[in-house]
């Protein structure tokens, strides 16, 4: 789905470049789910708009679902294979109810009406919003937004949806549901990239990318990631009470591949 080799990113600040990814290699195969984590500022968001088409590498190649992203045709054509749903609910809302928000994406494309009808309405009830269809989006909440801007990714039939911190303005409730539904989307073959700062979303990813300062520390298995790669404790991390758990256990000998990452390992293991 993805292959990037030796990409580097700069934003032009008057005559100068400043530097913000520097030499980023990473391929995602289809149907992976793979977690991508790091500080504010070490690169996430610009890595995420070049895998989007929102931006094109300064140097290396990009390919996206087969796509040569230095190509300005392609960085437009991508966006019909990979959609993103961004941090901030409010801000993706176009349209005054759900159903004419996922309808504004498919107008685009050109569908006739009744395509369009049965398109919005699958993804609606797919995503829980069918019961909300003609309300004011105003009075969704943030969960439910969030949920909607997934109905508009799945409406325009995404390959791979790109969650860009998409549950951290969300209660802990609406922050489940979501989490739940991408790993539905997940299960059902949509390729998927969580973005995220939550120890415990990326201890119960199967593959898990670490960043800091514009390059890839860390790209693996979360079980190394929390219990032999010394990284969360180097860059400060508060680990999860789960991994807290297996701490204790892998210093009383408990082998590496048994140790949990999730309360279902945990419990498991007691």
């Amino acid at each position: 789905m993805i292959k990037a080799h030796n990409i580097t990113f700069s934003y032009r600040d008057g005559l100068r470049r400043l530097p913000v990814l520097q030499g980023i290699s990473i391929h995602i195969r289809r149907g992976e789910w793979v977690a991508l984590t790091g500080a504010n500022g070490c690169g996430k968001s610009s890595l995420v708009r070049l895998l989007n088409g929102l931006n094109r590498p300064s140097a290396g190649s990009l390919h996206v679902a087969g796509l040569d992203l230095r190509s300005q045709e392609n960085r437009t054509a991508v966006k019909q294979h990979v959609q993103l749903v961004f941090q901030n609910p409010e801000a993706q809302t176009i349209g005054s109810t759900p159903y004419e928000d996922v309808a504004f994406g498919l107008e685009n494309r050109g569908l006739c009406r009744d395509e369009m009808d049965v398109q919005i309405r699958r993804v609606l009830q797919q995503t829980g919003l069918a019961h909300k269809a003609d309300e004011d989006t105003a009075t969704l909440s943030g969960g439910e937004r969030q949920r909607l801007a997934v109905a508009c990714c799945l409406a325009l039939q995404a390959e791979m949806i790109i969650f860009d911190e998409a549950t951290s303005m969300l209660d802990p409730a609406g922050r489940s549901h979501i989490l739940a539904l991408a790993r539905e989307l997940w299960q059902q073959g949509t390729t998927i990239l969580w973005v995220t700062q939550r120890p415990e979303e990326l201890a119960e990813s199967p593959r898990v990318a670490v960043m800091e300062q514009g390059s890839v520390r860390f790209d693996g298995d979360p079980r190394t990631l929390f219990y032999s790669s010394g990284l969360p404790e180097q860059l400060g991390w508060e680990p999860p009470p789960v991994i807290r758990i297996g701490q204790l256990l892998l210093s009383r000998g408990w082998p590496l591949s048994g140790l949990p990452l999730s309360e279902q390992d945990l419990e498991a293991v007691l």
